[in-house]
């Protein structure tokens, strides 16, 4: 129980990656906010989280509004004493809208950005805290995703690289995950058929483990380098993939 007494806001965390990281917090002992636009589904991983003996409480919370994830922030820190650890995992493609550069640069960088400058502020009042950012292999190389996307992820990078060197000595750590092809309601696309995903992972991406990632296998990664077993790691992006970036 690593994080007894912390207390975590996981934005988007109804699903997905964001809620492997809320379980993965609330197993190692912290109070986790789940915020997220989907009421149904956050409330779901509260419950789960309760039914496991953790600690959890659903936050309305849209990372598309600057103000929602301001009140996600003052929200945790009033009702829970403090806010420790801040993990950003929000997102939505948006594959044929016209405006789907403006969109994923505002839900996939400029909500991070918000969220980041809101619980800095915080962690700066009380001494200290994490910042846990999820980004991409397309974060890292070039991407033929949706537009804006890879954009948008290397972008993550390099804020939270940036704000590592501003805010370091403010007891501020700030590190980056970066999945690779991960099994989560965004990609179910891609795997929901056997013989296509078999396909792709193994013909097409050659990924050296073979298989997909499971979402707990990026819960865990974000889990650790809240805790103190990471304390003097920061500016960091951590590669989870598989070995996929490995070729």
């Amino acid at each position: 129980m690593k994080l007894t007494d912390k207390h975590a806001l996981v934005i988007g965390a109804a699903s997905g990656l964001g809620a492997a990281s809320a379980k993965a917090l609330a197993e190692e002992g912290a109070h986790v906010v789940v915020a997220d636009v989907d009421d149904a589904g956050g409330t779901a991983v509260v419950e789960a989280i309760e039914a496991a003996g953790g600690k959890a409480v659903f936050r309305h919370t849209d990372a598309t509004d600057r103000d929602s994830i301001r009140a996600a922030v003052d929200f945790t820190a009033d009702e829970l004493g403090s806010i420790d650890i801040l993990v950003n995992s929000a997102g939505k493609w948006h594959f044929d809208a016209p405006d789907a550069w403006d969109r994923h640069i505002e839900i996939f960088l400029h909500a991070v950005w918000c969220a980041c400058m809101a619980a800095i502020e915080k962690f700066q009042a009380q001494g200290g805290g994490v910042i846990v950012n999820i980004s991409s292999i397309a974060g890292v190389t070039g991407s033929t995703g949706p537009i804006g996307y890879g954009a948008a992820k290397h972008g993550v990078i390099g804020l939270s690289k940036s704000l590592v060197l501003t805010h370091a000595k403010d007891n501020i750590r700030i590190n980056v995950v970066c999945p690779g092809y991960i099994k989560s309601g965004a990609t179910e696309f891609l795997y929901n058929d056997p013989e296509a995903s078999r396909k792709l992972i193994h013909d097409e991406l050659k990924v050296p483990m073979d298989r997909w990632g499971e979402p707990h296998e990026i819960g865990r990664p974000v889990a650790f380098l809240a805790s103190d077993d990471a304390s003097f790691i920061t500016g960091q992006t951590l590669i989870v993939d598989g070995g996929f970036m490995a070729r």
